[in-house]
């Protein structure tokens, strides 16, 4: 599920490498530089300071990276109003829709405040986006992930749930690192910035929200192949070292992982014991599993999992809709389903549901462990 898009500026929102290129040049080129416009390629999507520091040293720049970084941004300011530069092709279109359906905008531009509130001016973008991020507040500018890690915090929305939208090669590396899905803008004023690196490369912003959409497609497949097999193995081992530090040892997590959620111990679940297990699926990815057995008189709902980034009702009521499919499927009337006694959220969740407490149960797994439970069971 994409909660947020998180935008680079320059190159994306507006095309404005060529208005950059024309200011940067001609100050490399009143130092006498030649070929300047060659010199500045490797830059696209860096901050100023580093620019500015490497071409100082290289050719002999008198003036300091502060005095040639403030000139730089003094003219890019000046000369916006008048410049005729206008928002992306289809950008107009991806801002509303991410409106109209709750997803939040951010920018993380390299570019200095002043210059980004003024194309926010310029452009009347105000209306859409919530933070901005720049490259003066993080240690290391991009191709490190700094930036945009900083507007997810920001956001208050986890990195995998972000989807990055950028036009350069150092920017691409840069939401990739973050672990956001990251679309490459192959825009051809940008320099010749090569971003295959990108999950996807679009040649328009009118390519993304059919992108956005699919991401967001939820899917609930049965565990039937060895590969979906693999892919519950995965999310277990992730899903129980988020969700139970704080409820049992890491001891018993980890004896209880390869129990219970192991390759073997799912193939014998499926193939001996009558278990059905289902993948939860969005987009592309494995988010959630869930794990059924008949239990005498009802279906008991054995696993009932989320990684922690796409929890919510929205997504867990697939996953408990489809057992009281699969109880009625085989004429049962009733879900049971065992919760360790401190996993208060997930006690409250079940209630929300319609469970009801039945029991306290407590149970030898082996090696010393205990399973300090309630046995709780709704009525369809």
């Amino acid at each position: 599920m994409i909660s947020a898009v998180i935008f680079d500026m320059d190159g994306v929102l507006f095309d404005s490498e060529p208005y950059h290129d024309q200011t940067t040049t001609s100050i490399l080129e009143s130092y006498g530089v030649k070929n300047a416009y060659e010199a500045i390629r490797p830059y696209v999507g860096r901050t100023s300071e580093d620019m500015w520091a490497d071409l100082k040293a290289k050719y002999g720049i008198k003036a300091s990276v502060e005095d040639l970084t403030e000139l730089q941004w003094k003219k890019n300011v000046a000369g916006l109003k008048d410049s005729g530069l206008e928002r992306s092709e289809g950008l107009t279109e991806l801002l509303n829709y991410c409106h109209e359906n709750g997803i939040k905008i951010a920018v993380a531009s390299s570019s200095r405040q002043d210059f980004v509130e003024a194309v926010f001016d310029h452009l009347n973008l105000w209306q859409y986006v919530e933070v901005f991020a720049s490259g003066f507040e993080v240690e290391h500018g991009k191709p490190m992930p700094d930036i945009f890690l900083l507007a997810a915090t920001r956001l208050d929305i986890d990195p995998e749930r972000c989807l990055v939208v950028e036009d350069s090669t150092a920017g691409v590396q840069a939401g990739r690192m973050a672990g956001m899905y990251t679309i490459g803008y192959d825009n051809p004023t940008s320099g010749g910035q090569n971003v295959n690196a990108a999950d996807v490369v679009v040649k328009s912003l009118s390519e993304i929200q059919p992108i956005i959409e699919k991401l967001s497609t939820v899917k609930l497949l049965p565990v039937n192949s060895p590969t979906r097999k693999m892919a519950v193995v995965s999310l277990a081992e992730i899903i129980w070292n988020e969700w139970f530090p704080n409820i049992i040892s890491q001891e018993q997590i980890n004896y209880m992982v390869k129990k219970y959620q192991s390759m073997p111990a799912i193939d014998e679940a499926i193939e001996k014991n009558g278990y059905e297990y289902f993948l939860l699926i969005l987009g592309d990815t494995p988010v959630g599993y869930m794990g059924v057995v008949p239990d005498n008189d009802a279906l008991l709902l054995s696993k009932l999992y989320l990684m922690k980034p796409f929890r919510g009702e929205r997504r867990s009521n697939i996953l408990f809709d489809k057992a009281e499919e699969v109880a009625k499927e085989k004429g049962f009337s009733k879900v049971r389903l065992f919760v360790n006694r401190r996993n208060y959220n997930s006690v409250r969740v079940y209630l929300r549901k319609g469970y009801r407490i039945i029991e306290e149960k407590k149970t030898d797994i082996g090696e010393g462990f205990i399973c300090d439970d309630y046995l709780m069971e709704k009525e369809l």
